[in-house]
């Protein structure tokens, strides 16, 4: 059954809105930016030059001439249910307003199950537009006497089922929050902040519970408005919705004043005498950061037996890990080559990765050319060569769960094929990683601006059949989800064996 709800958005009133183009990495950090009226406001429709349907037409366009995976499956004759999906979804656009439009086509291509195909829309607001947005947060905030009484039914409301779990205290650094259940929604309200102009009892988020995870109406520090989608990982503890990254806190965690506290730093952690955690919330780092990380924590790293990294809830990033992998590695790390689609976007985007290495993409951009409309041979990544050296590692685990996406199931993968000394524990990761290396082209949206995020390349040449997206990389040892402790479990484990 389609997920999707053109009664869940409603706009605020808006005039125009304007539009700014978006750049990719490999791993996209998903970002629908729509509008929504506050607290059952009186919509107003927002001017703009967004018709679904035409957006629709041009999306199935560029997602034919360039997805693999849909090629991959019109090759085998599967794609028969696609193309009756198409033709219902092509009756549906003529309906879908233009502030809808971009969670219905991301509906349309739910279809694939592929976490790296989506849709992205990304208003630039004017300084009059977030006024309105403002102005309108401030008129329905939450008075300090109201705030204090919700917090505390939200502390004595009982926790029943999965989607409770969000109910609770929050922080992303900045502020932090109070998520109570109203009816069939839950609303976050700001109990706590160190920004400036913000003030407590501000509306910051609203989630509605969907099959898997929420959507999320959530409204920057501007006040601009922002639709995503997000789940809740590492046993309750961490939302990751887009751009948007909460730790839950208790309730007298207090914010820090005179700095920002950033939750996606990897931190290291010693356990024991024997033992190590190192944890990375996240892959979204800048190259040389990671590596400075890596470098002045070496010798606790090389001086573990037993080294944890946890890698719960990352949705991954770049891939700034082969530093790590280094220190542990016990062999180089075999050369790989997927498949590519060969159309005149992804030539493009070959095109611009020559800027990195011209002798692994060159030959991928000249098979294209010769080959347009098939698939082709990838780019040959080749052998990684490591600096095998000394070390007391005698274990490295790595901790999943549903949460690790993407860049983190390659570093699973890399760290494999890299040591023998590793192994996994926890869960199945997200499964996202058989199609990779992802480009981005602007849709016919006009001043809405959306964007078609797609996947370039295949892991490997035997994808889809031998492929991770359908199940996740299922660990070594499976944990229970809601482990208590799977750090002290994983150190009795490596203790006991």
């Amino acid at each position: 059954m389609d997920r999707f709800d053109a009664n869940f958005m409603r706009p605020l009133k808006l005039n125009t809105i304007h539009m700014n183009k978006a750049s990719y990495l490999i791993t996209p950090i998903i970002l629908f930016l729509l509008s929504y009226s506050l607290n059952g406001q009186n919509p107003v429709k927002i001017t703009n030059e967004c018709d679904c349907k035409v957006v629709f037409q041009d999306l199935v366009n560029k997602l034919e001439k360039n997805y693999i995976g849909l090629r991959q499956k019109q090759i085998t004759n599967t794609a028969k249910d696609y193309e009756e999906r198409k033709q219902i979804f092509e009756q549906k656009s003529i309906a879908v307003s233009p502030e809808n439009c971009a969670e219905f086509l991301d509906e349309f291509l739910n279809y694939f199950d592929d976490g790296h195909l989506h849709v992205i829309e990304r208003p630039n607001y004017s300084e009059s537009e977030l006024n309105e947005y403002k102005k309108s947060i401030k008129e329905d905030m939450l008075k300090q006497d109201s705030l204090n009484q919700d917090i505390q039914l939200g502390y004595d409301t009982k926790i029943d089922q999965a989607k409770d779990l969000i109910i609770g205290n929050w922080t992303d650094g900045v502020s932090r929050f109070i998520v109570l259940k109203a009816k069939d929604e839950y609303h976050a309200y700001i109990a706590e902040t160190s920004k400036e102009s913000i003030e407590a009892g501000e509306l910051k988020a609203i989630f509605k519970p969907k099959d898997n995870g929420y959507t999320l109406r959530y409204y920057s520090y501007n006040y601009g408005p922002v639709y995503t989608r997000g789940e809740i990982y590492k046993n309750g503890q961490l939302l990751r919705a887009g751009h948007v990254f909460w730790k839950k806190v208790k309730p007298t965690y207090s914010i820090p004043i005179d700095e920002v506290v950033d939750f996606k730093k990897p931190r290291l952690d010693i356990i024991n005498t024997k033992t190590t955690l190192l944890t990375i919330p996240s892959f979204e780092h800048d190259f040389n950061y990671f590596k400075e990380f890596i470098e002045e924590n070496q010798l606790y790293i090389k001086n573990s037996r037993n080294l944890i990294i946890d890698i719960r809830g990352n949705r991954g990033g770049n891939g700034v890990y082969f530093d790590l992998i280094e220190l542990f590695a016990t062999q180089n790390m075999s050369g790989s080559q997927g498949l590519v689609l060969a159309s005149d976007d992804n030539l493009a985007y070959f095109e611009r990765q020559m800027q990195y290495s011209k002798r692994v993409y060159k030959p991928v951009v000249q098979r294209i050319k010769n080959n347009m409309g098939k698939i082709v041979d990838g780019p040959q990544y080749p052998e990684k060569k490591f600096r095998i050296s000394d070390n007391l590692i005698e274990n490295v685990a790595i901790l999943t769960d549903h949460g690790s996406a993407s860049a983190s199931e390659s570093f699973i993968l890399h760290s494999k094929r890299a040591s023998s000394k590793v192994k996994t524990f926890g869960t199945p990761t997200a499964g996202m990683i058989d199609y990779t290396s992802v480009n981005s082209l602007l849709l016919n949206s006009g001043k809405q601006n959306i964007l078609l995020a797609y996947p370039t390349s295949t892991l490997h040449k035997f994808i889809p059949n031998q492929g991770f997206n359908q199940t996740g990389i299922v660990p070594d040892v499976q944990l229970n989800e809601y482990m208590n402790d799977p750090i002290k479990y994983i150190t009795d484990y490596f203790n006991n064996n």
